[in-house]
This record gives C-alpha cells, structure tokens and sequence, in this order.
C-alpha cells in the first residue's frame, strides 16, 4: 500500500527564465513547503545561457526544498524519464516551466494524493466548464476530436488523454517502460498506465497561451501521437514494465 511522503516536482526548461521563475515561486508559495522532497530541473546542451542561469540561481537560493538539477541525456523530452528515475518522494507532479497550464491545481493535486496515494490525478482540459485562453480555435477543435478517438479507442470516460499535469505514485512512472522522447510522451504517461489498470481521475483546469519560450508542439506531431496510441493499445501489457 503507498503512502503519501512528500512529492517530487519534474520540470525542464530550455529557453525559459521569467516563467521559470515564476513556477517555482509560485509552487513554493501555495504549497506546504513539507509536502515537497525535491525540485527537479532537467535541460539540454542547447539550453540558453539566460535559462541556464536561471537554472543556476534556483539551485543556489535557499528554498528550504532540495533542488536537483541536471544535463538531460536523452534527447528532448526524454529528460522526463531521468527525472523519475532521480525522484526521491513517493509521488510526481510533471509541470510545464512555460505557465501554459494552471499551477492553482497543484495544492489540489496533493490533497487527493494524500487522501488516495494509489491514483493518479490528472488535469482535463475538458472537464467542469473550464476554459482555453489565447489557443487556436483549429486547434482547439482538433484536439477535442483526438479526445474522443481516444476515448473511444481505450474504451475510457477520461476527457483529456494528453495533458502533461498530473500527480502519479513514483513506483508507477519508474515502472513503466517510456519509448517515446518526443511530445507523444505525454499521452504515453497516461495511456500506459491507464493500460496496465491504473485508477486516474481527472480534475478541471484552464489552459493558457505559453508566456514565455516558443513551443514545438505543433500539427506536426500528430501522426507520432496517433501511432504512439495505436501502438500503446495494442501492445502486450507485459511490455508496458521494465524488464
């Protein structure tokens, strides 16, 4: 039986500074600074000297939380998997260093880990009435209907399978056999988990325009996303855990 014993907050940045920042001011502001085990910051060689700073100027302030910092060694977002493999809590919050997402969930987040540390809460951009702000209305739209295919491919009521805002037991995620490095990872860390039996339960957040760094998330990682679906719900369970 798990046990809520401190979260460990994964992040990466590459061109970020000011959101940078402000996320982890913010975190450290709204949250029980004893609910946190670590800040964990991975980047690549490519990182920006300013982002690199920024970086540097975290790891050396006195937050009165550990902070882990590190040269990722896989590529792009790859970063992800060395970051679980390092956290040292009995949980995970993944969170965009950009500010594209509401960071107002995560005191929540944490509340309902420490009430159900087995499942995994993760945020919906679909759920309660809530709202997407500066976002392509294309987009938008196409994202609504992979949603639904989702949904319908995994037989699943879950509203938003590519979100990259979730709480998850750290033994989950170092267990689990990651094969993407690109964006498609995101849909990965649900629909693997969601695969092997895991209980998620989402909870409603906003969605804002990125306020700092450009994103490569664009139309163009569709067809990674569709075959890492297509490939996730058929694939062998027991090929979803590390040997």
């Amino acid at each position: 039986m798990n046990e809520f014993k401190g979260v460990s907050i994964v992040t990466g940045a590459v061109t970020e500074t000011v959101s940078l920042q402000k996320t982890v001011d913010f975190i450290l502001g709204n949250c029980n600074r004893t609910d946190i085990a670590e800040i964990i910051i991975g980047y690549p060689d490519r990182a920006t000297p300013e982002c690199l700073a920024t970086i540097k100027a975290i790891e050396n302030s006195q937050l009165g939380v550990p902070v882990i910092t590190f040269l990722q060694k896989r590529e792009r977002l790859g970063f992800l998997t060395e970051a679980f493999d390092k956290a040292s809590g009995s949980h995970i919050i993944t969170v965009d260093s950009d500010m594209a997402l509401d960071l107002s969930l995560i005191p929540e987040m944490i509340e309902n880990a420490k009430r159900e540390p087995e499942t995994i809460f993760s945020a919906s951009r679909w759920l309660g009435g809530n709202k997407f702000y500066g976002y392509n209305k294309f987009k938008r739209l196409l994202n609504f209907c992979a949603q639904k295919f989702l949904a319908v491919l995994y037989s699943s009521d879950l509203t938003d399978f590519t979100i990259p805002f979730q709480i998850v037991p750290t033994k989950i995620l170092q267990s689990i056999e990651f094969e993407e490095t690109g964006f498609a990872i995101f849909i990965e860390m649900v629909l693997k988990p969601l695969r092997i039996g895991c209980r998620i339960k989402e909870l409603p957040t906003d969605c804002y325009e990125r306020t700092q760094g450009k994103s490569n998330n664009s139309f163009s990682q569709l067809p990674s996303y569709l075959r890492t679906a297509l490939h996730v719900r058929f694939m062998p369970e027991e090929n979803i855990l590390k040997k």
